[in-house]
């Protein structure tokens, strides 16, 4: 193997605070393995979200002309740092290797890695620097910025309108997605979730689908599949060949991956470079037959349900038919005009929106094998 030099992307609080340890042992087995290791160093806290933080002093550090470039990055983190990093380097070409440290490692799942551990992650980006690239499909997610927030910064995409440039706030925004988005009752499970400090783990996860089935209410929503056509703009005129979901739903998530909240394989069928999205919708359902279903997501076995849908698309218009006040209890953010889209984990914007997939946009290293 030729030298190579990496740079080494840590979160030290993925995992519940297991990132540290992990980096600590990727970089000394990755220069073990004969590679050169810069670790970024991420600028300290200033008032903004880690992850923009994150992802400027990666597009900074990529950007830089008087230092060597990398012959990839390397990420230590879960799906969400991998998230800020495809928005940084999606379509680039700049192969992207990945140490699964987080809570859910979904998207390990996804490639064969959540059991391999470090020495194993590493073995595998060190085999496939000298092999091409495996390149994977990206989620492209078009939609109106979060209330009271501007999106901005290296940390989304950037903005599909040029107000931005102007100082004006953008009506919308696009950011890339690994594993896939989610709205609905799992959008609300992801936004509880975010807020718990305990449990740790996977089983925070669970802890918030039962308090959020306690008091969510089904959302109307409108699905087109398989449009934009070639004249299609934000003005949400789709293809008219493909189907159009529309109704009360409880969940609705459009993958790229097969997995969510920590080992739940809601779309067996989905591979990440097919070129392929999978659209997982569940009809409105009671507390108890929600509870009796439930554990059969975990195995994948649950695509019989009655209550559960899953389309092919390479596109989809995702929009709220009713702008109906739902009553949440008192502190919850309301759930009213336009639902809250969430995408590997994180809060993305509000609806509409639209969700297309890119295919071969993520270049990884891998060695060949597949899960």
């Amino acid at each position: 193997m030729s030298r190579h030099r990496l740079l080494l992307c840590i979160n030290p609080a993925s995992g519940a605070g297991r990132g540290a340890d992990a980096g600590a042992e990727a970089a000394a087995r990755l220069r073990s393995g004969g590679a050169d290791v810069e670790i970024l160093a991420v600028p300290g806290d200033d008032g903004t979200p880690p992850v923009r933080r994150y992802s400027e002093a990666l597009a900074a550090r990529l950007t830089r002309t008087e230092q060597p470039a990398p012959a990839a990055v390397v990420v230590v983190g879960g799906v969400g740092m991998l998230h800020a990093t495809a928005n940084v380097v999606a379509g680039t070409g700049m192969p992207v290797g990945v140490v699964p440290a987080g809570t859910g490692n979904d998207l390990a799942r996804a490639l064969g890695l959540a059991d391999c551990g470090v020495a194993g992650a590493v073995d595998r980006i060190l085999s496939g620097l000298d092999l091409p690239p495996r390149c994977i499909d990206l989620v492209r997610v078009d939609l109106a910025p979060l209330p009271a927030v501007v999106p901005a910064g290296p940390d989304f995409a950037g903005t599909v309108d040029d107000r931005a440039e102007s100082g004006a706030p953008p009506e919308r925004v696009r950011r890339y997605v690994v594993s896939g988005v989610n709205v609905a009752f799992d959008a609300a499970v992801n936004a509880t979730a975010n807020r718990m400090r305990w449990p740790r783990g996977s089983l925070r996860y669970v802890v918030a689908v039962l308090l959020e089935l306690l008091r969510y209410r089904p959302v109307d929503l409108r699905i087109r599949l398989d449009g934009p056509d070639e004249g299609d703009r934000w003005d949400g005129r789709c293809g008219q060949d493909g189907p159009v979901l529309n109704g009360s739903t409880f969940l609705l998530a459009v993958m790229n991956g097969r997995f969510i909240g920590g080992g739940m394989e809601v779309t067996p069928g989905a591979r990440i470079d097919d070129g392929v999205l999978e659209v997982f919708r569940v009809t409105p359902l009671s507390p108890v037959r929600f509870l009796r279903v439930f554990p059969r997501v975990f195995a994948g076995r649950h695509t019989d349900l009655p209550e559960v849908e899953i389309r092919e698309a390479s596109s989809v218009r995702i929009e709220k038919m009713t702008a109906v006040e739902e009553p949440v209890p008192r502190g919850q953010p309301s759930r009213s005009a336009a639902p809250v889209l969430h995408g590997d984990g994180e809060p993305l914007g509000m609806l509409p929106a639209t969700v297309t997939v890119e295919r071969g946009e993520l270049a990884l290293l891998d060695d060949g094998r597949r899960p």
